[in-house]
């Protein structure tokens, strides 16, 4: 086995716009019109509930992740609390491993909305090929990924603060009481709620910053100040990007246009030809899709290192210095899930997938604290943060679809047996 070690080049700045990148894209330029659909004018509620959910799970992962900057992430910090019961930080593994994949199925998925602007080809077509290409933008190394990103994440952050300038000249028209009446909530709470299980898929990427870990100069401060930065900045943005979706159309307009932000620009009549937005859109998607197939393979690569998966997924390619296999690994089952469902189902998959496995983090971030107090170099966080989080996450777990839930468990019985038939497999060796 080679003992080529991960390259720590990876700083604060860098881990940020990663972290950002991660967030921003799919979610706000495909899904606000869906969660208008659900939520009416509710919307920004539907958000403003999936970013406090953000926030808190985002200050439990800050702390843990400064005790135990490992690649495996959740995973990692679950085998630290339950050490008697190693299937648990496996399954959890498999939750936040099979999320990423679904997240990239979405967004590959979503594609092509924004690419039928260009070309006519099959979904499927699109989907694999964008897969393949953000594997070998993967595989290539992770400076050349965080390069990527950056520029891709400049790119998505335009795209929106256009969008801002040219929704906020819109409602400039409106009189107060108009932009008032067009943001008052008209939805009961569990229209809200089961809107915020579509609006966290916006949000989920600041989970992938830990993954990273291993790749970061000084993982103990940087680490947790990228996760609480990228929360708060992509927060803001979104409720301005709701406010003005919501100020530009009405709910129903937003919930029938495949290109809401499209739709706001042309409502706006801002002289930018389709085309030009529709780039930014494909690139700022794209890069979702870049971030989580990252994560993905990390994930495998930090659960193969930690003795959960075969060993084979170590293995760093000596020239690229980047974890060849469990890349082409996520690849594959990416390829393999993009047929299984449509861009809302598939984003409703993985909130629940990360919630659910954001329930355990907090769980565990409860019992680190007792068995270990921590050194003076632990990022701490007030004592009534894991156990809001646990209730916010329970709270939101009961609002999802029954295929989500279909989904989730075909997962966790999957992982069940691979993990009871490797187990089986190192007690023969």
């Amino acid at each position: 086995m080679s003992t080529t070690t991960l390259a720590r080049r990876l700083g604060l700045g860098t881990l940020l716009f990663y972290g950002i990148g991660d967030i921003l894209g799919a979610g706000i330029y495909v899904l606000v019109g869906k969660v208008a659909g659900i939520a009416g004018q509710s919307a920004w509620l539907s958000f403003l509930v999936a970013a406090a959910l953000a926030l808190i799970t985002g200050l439990s992962y800050a702390e843990l992740a400064s005790r135990i900057p490992k690649s495996a992430g959740a995973a990692a910090f679950c085998a630290r609390a339950f050490q008697r019961y190693p299937l648990i930080p496996f399954l959890v593994g498999c939750l936040i491993l099979a999320s990423g994949i679904t997240s990239s199925a979405t967004v590959a998925l979503a594609v092509h909305g924004y690419l039928e602007v260009f070309l006519t080809a099959s979904p499927i077509v699109t989907a694999i090929g964008l897969i393949v290409l953000i594997s070998l933008i993967n595989f290539w190394g992770i400076q050349e990924s965080a390069n990527a990103n950056l520029l891709m994440t400049l790119m998505e952050v335009s795209g929106l603060l256009l969008v801002i300038f040219v929704g906020l000249g819109v409602a400039r028209n409106l009189s107060g009481a108009e932009m008032a009446t067009r943001v008052t909530p008209d939805a009961d709470w569990s229209a809200v709620m089961t809107g915020a299980t579509l609006a966290f898929y916006a949000f989920i990427g600041f989970e992938d910053i830990v993954n990273l870990s291993e790749e970061t100069k000084n993982p103990e401060r940087n680490v947790p100040r990228a996760i609480l930065g990228a929360v708060a900045v992509t927060s803001v943005i979104y409720l301005i990007v709701v406010f003005v979706v919501l100020w530009t159309m009405t709910p129903v307009q937003a919930a029938a246009s495949g290109r809401p932000l499209l739709e706001v620009l042309r409502l706006g009549a801002f002289p930018l030809p389709p085309w030009a937005f529709a780039l930014v859109a494909l690139f700022s998607v794209s890069n979702t899709g870049l971030a989580n197939l990252v994560m993905a393979s990390r994930l495998l690569y930090g659960m193969a290192d930690g003795g959960l998966l075969p060993r084979s997924l170590t293995r760093i390619h000596p020239t690229r210095r980047t974890p060849h296999l469990a890349v082409l690994a996520a690849m594959a089952l990416c390829i393999l899930m993009v047929v299984t469902g449509t861009v809302q189902i598939m984003a409703q998959t993985t909130s629940l997938l990360l919630v659910s496995a954001f329930a355990f983090v907090h769980v565990s971030l409860m019992i680190v604290r007792r068995r270990e107090p921590g050194s003076a170099l632990v990022f701490r966080v007030p004592r009534a943060v894991p156990y809001l989080g646990v209730g916010l996450c329970l709270f939101l777990i009961c609002r999802f679809p029954g295929a989500a839930y279909f989904r989730m468990a075909v997962v966790l019985a999957t992982g069940s047996i691979v993990y009871f038939l490797f187990q089986r497999s190192k007690e023969k060796v």
